[in-house]
């Protein structure tokens, strides 16, 4: 073999070990799946979701999902690491058994009372009235009977609760006049408002969660992680709770931006929806563990209803990441 030949040769199998040796390093990395849900709970996590974070290792995925039942499966199956959930589900999964931790709030109170009829100024103009709600044994709906009770107004008795369209419909027919009353989180609140001006709120369901709690809001989405990965992985939990806390930052700071990104990664509305609904929402980024507080007292609210919808008690404090 001539000397040209050796070194062609030895050239080329160094190539080739080489690029064995990267297709081995990209095989061997880590896959972690984080798991977003398609609607409001997504636009917080838009800008995290666009440029995800790193850490040596790890290949960090985030995956949509259209409803939190597909998070709830997935994280039981050990198929993701991590989703965003409404708390009772969250809280329900850690009751049942299923090693997660609950990382932060990542959306607190967005629930509004809408209505077209202006005769209704407060809670005792309901009587005899339907309200349609979004979402059955769901926060909207035990926020709201919760808030009607301490009115002396209860749902079956003084006003009829109705659960047989989706947040999108409820915003349409209230829009078209063909719904008087509402109640819907955002951004479909929001939606109905742009569809038509003449809606009012004239219910400020924050405000009287605040009168009758002493707490300033309510969470509505709660991130958490798999156990097993919080102790594995604890400073690439550190890096995606900071690219989260960034992402919402983010989100607040510039709601046409995100609008346009919300739109662009398919997370289940329109730019303009979105951006109109994000300064009249409530995205936060709350250690769990500093908002245990409000999360048992919306809780609570569920386990009066429905013990079955947080697993029968609250969660204890191994719930709450540190």
């Amino acid at each position: 073999m001539t000397s040209f030949r050796r070194v062609s040769y030895a050239l080329a199998t160094t190539l080739m070990i080489v690029s064995a040796a990267g297709t081995f390093a990209q095989q061997a990395a880590d896959k972690v799946f984080v798991s977003i849900l398609k609607g409001p709970s997504g636009i917080g996590s838009a800008w995290m979701m666009a440029a995800p974070p790193s850490s040596p290792g790890v290949d960090l995925q985030f995956v949509t999902a259209a409803s939190a039942d597909l998070v709830t499966a997935k994280l039981v199956s050990g198929e993701i690491q991590g989703g965003v959930l409404p708390v009772n589900v969250a809280a329900k999964l850690f009751n049942a058994g299923v090693p997660i931790r609950a990382i932060a709030v990542v959306g607190n109170g967005m629930v509004k009372f809408l209505s077209n009829d202006s005769s209704i100024r407060r809670f005792s103009d309901l009587k005899g009235k339907e309200i349609y709600i979004a979402g059955q044994k769901a926060t909207p709906d035990y926020l709201f009977r919760f808030l009607a009770e301490k009115e002396n107004m209860k749902a079956g008795k003084d006003f009829t609760p109705l659960y047989n369209l989706a947040s999108p419909e409820v915003a349409a027919q209230l829009a078209a006049g063909k719904v008087s009353c509402a109640v819907l989180p955002e951004p479909f609140a929001t939606q109905a408002l742009l569809l038509n001006g003449n809606i009012v709120s004239p219910l400020n369901l924050d405000a009287l969660w605040t009168e009758r709690t002493g707490l300033e809001s309510y969470p509505m989405s709660l991130f958490v992680l798999s156990r097993r990965f919080i102790e594995s992985r604890p400073e690439l939990v550190r890096v995606i709770a900071e690219a989260y806390k960034a992402s919402i930052e983010k989100t607040l700071a510039d709601p046409a931006a995100t609008g346009q990104l919300v739109e662009t990664l398919g997370l289940g509305m329109k730019a303009a929806i979105a951006e109109a609904a994000i300064p009249k929402s409530a995205y936060v980024y709350i250690d769990a563990s500093e908002a245990r507080a409000s999360i048992e007292t919306l809780l609570s609210l569920f386990l009066v209803s429905d013990p079955l919808s947080v697993g029968g008690k609250l969660p204890t404090a191994d719930f709450y990441s540190r």
